[in-house]
């Protein structure tokens, strides 16, 4: 989904997305003024502007006090390559006390509509004073069409298909907001809210604690934080929140939040806040289906998108030909024990050594942002202690060193459980009807019910042993299998493996678990590869 990237300009910065995402613009505000914009021709604009001013006119002149009034002052907007008028209407009157002195209040509507190549652009705002007006016309002389995919090679204020250019009259207030989505992936969407001129409240990590305080004990079970830190971005100091969270029916989504306060006074700094949504159903009404994407292709995608937002200092992105390379740290690099660990993958321990092992492994998995471990060496036991089950250990005097040893993103082990088989149905009743081909990509199934087609089905159980299977239609899906965590000697005190219902997700159409294409994936463990701890 990131090979290939499209830049899209929101408000006065820059954000990359994935080139076959669907993008639009919406609460576009600039100066107090909405705005409006609408895809239409001359004719059409002429007709419905006079519609429109006939519909003011209706209301009758401004009489008596307490009354909304028709028009004020209809006028031809003056902007060179563009039509337009500009409605000042609606006068109203009204009066507050300040102790004994009486304070009379008047406010009125301004509209100001535009038309320029086969686009209308609209600027208005209610409650306000007759000389809106004319800042309402000196933006609109500053508006300048652009491609839904172009970026302005000159500073200003982007908005759907067009963008007001600097130097734009003195204003305190914007505001515009990205909507994203895909459509091979349905249940994941993100948006991108920019607001300038607003006054920044607490923050979204204070937030994020106090809806934790108030929180049932049911609700926190099901939620885990993946991320919760500060994170600059660009040099926009923020805050990044990343939670997955166990719904009700079983699935699994996430919930990506990343914000900066901005200033108060400054709209190139304006308070911005990036969300991101996967495992959401589109109908309100239906139970969540669950992320489409595991949790390693989340975190990637929004870490792609997350870390390309930056401020448009004006004049086009470069575009270069091949991609960029790769960040953070190459095979060989080393770590220590208390350090935050660099890069998901497997790590080689420089302790241990005949006679003595390592507590989990001399190489073990470790994850991004987490603490690398100290570690945990298991000289090798006495016969005494063979006899009175003990197990020593010690840890090193100095700091663990770990050396990078493979970049894979997904941890990886095998295992020597047995996995349990797809069943043949009972009853040829069971087989369903329908054509494999006509079954969509991303159907759920549950453990028990009859495949719909055969091809490569995905466990939705995160720490299941099963990965993505082949199975064939019309067979019984089976339970996926769990690992049972080992004692001190190795051996667990009941069975190796337990098996409980699942939900199955489809991911290709296969007829033969042979053919070319997606292979059986090893599962991730709960810890990320790291063995249980020792009882």
């Amino acid at each position: 989904m990131t090979e290939k990237m499209k830049t899209v300009c929101v408000g006065r910065y820059l954000i990359d997305v994935p080139d076959r995402s669907e993008i639009s613009l919406s609460h576009e505000r600039i100066h107090g003024f909405a705005i409006d914009t609408m895809e239409e021709s001359e004719t059409e604009f002429r007709q419905r502007i006079a519609q429109r001013e006939a519909e003011i006119e209706a209301h009758g002149a401004d009489a008596r006090p307490g009354l909304e009034g028709g028009m004020v002052e209809a006028r031809d907007l003056r902007v060179p390559g563009m039509v337009g008028r500009t409605f000042i209407f609606g006068r109203s009157r009204g009066y507050l006390m300040e102790g004994d002195r009486r304070v009379n209040l008047e406010s009125v509507s301004v509209e100001t509509h535009g038309h320029i190549g086969g686009l209308s652009f609209s600027l208005s705002a209610t409650s306000t004073g007759e000389d809106s007006a004319r800042q309402a016309e000196s933006l609109m002389a500053q508006l300048r069409l652009r491609g839904e995919d172009d970026i302005p090679a000159t500073p200003g204020f982007c908005i759907w298909r067009a963008v007001f250019v600097e130097p734009l009259p003195s204003h305190k207030n914007e505001q515009v907001a990205m909507h994203l989505s895909m459509p091979d992936h349905p249940d994941l969407v993100l948006t991108l809210l920019s607001v300038a001129g607003g006054r920044p409240g607490p923050g979204l990590l204070a937030r994020s604690a106090l809806a934790d305080a108030n929180a049932s004990a049911d609700e926190m079970l099901r939620v885990t934080k993946l991320r919760s830190e500060q994170r600059n971005i660009n040099s926009l100091d923020g805050e990044e929140m990343v939670e997955r969270i166990r719904e009700f029916n079983f699935t699994t989504s996430y919930t990506l939040s990343w914000e900066t306060r901005g200033a108060e006074s400054d709209v190139s700094l304006p308070f911005l806040s990036l969300q991101a949504q996967a495992g959401i159903n589109v109908r309100p009404s239906s139970p969540p289906p669950g992320s489409s994407l595991h949790e390693d292709a989340v975190l990637v995608l929004w870490d792609s998108i997350a870390s390309s937002l930056r401020l448009r200092k004006g004049g086009p992105p470069p575009r270069s030909s091949s991609p960029p390379e790769p960040t953070g740290p190459r095979l060989g690099a080393v770590g220590k024990a208390g350090e935050i660990c660099p890069q998901s993958g497997w790590w080689r321990c420089s302790e241990g050594g005949p006679g003595v092992d390592v507590h989990g492994g001399q190489v073990q998995y470790l994850r991004k942002g987490e603490r690398m471990p100290q570690a945990l060496l298991l000289p090798r036991q006495t016969l005494w202690q063979k006899l009175k089950r003990i197990q020593p250990s010690v840890e090193g005097p100095r700091p663990t060193a770990w050396t990078l040893v493979d970049q894979r993103q997904n941890p990886r082990r095998s295992t020597a459980v047995t996995l349990v088989a797809a069943m043949q149905p009972a009853s040829a009743t069971q087989l369903p009807v329908s054509n494999d081909h006509h079954v969509a990509l991303g159907t759920y199934v549950r453990t028990g019910d009859a495949c719909p087609a055969s091809g490569w089905w995905r466990c939705e159980e995160l720490h299941a042993l099963d990965g993505t299977r082949w199975f064939q239609r019309g067979t019984v899906l089976p339970a996926a299998s769990f690992q049972v965590p080992a004692g001190v000697f190795g051996k667990s005190a009941g069975p190796e493996a337990i098996q409980r219902r699942s939900t199955w997700q489809l991911m290709r159409h296969s007829e033969c678990p042979t053919e070319q294409g997606l292979r059986p994936s090893p599962p991730d463990s709960m810890a990320a590869g790291e063995p249980p701890a020792l009882a």
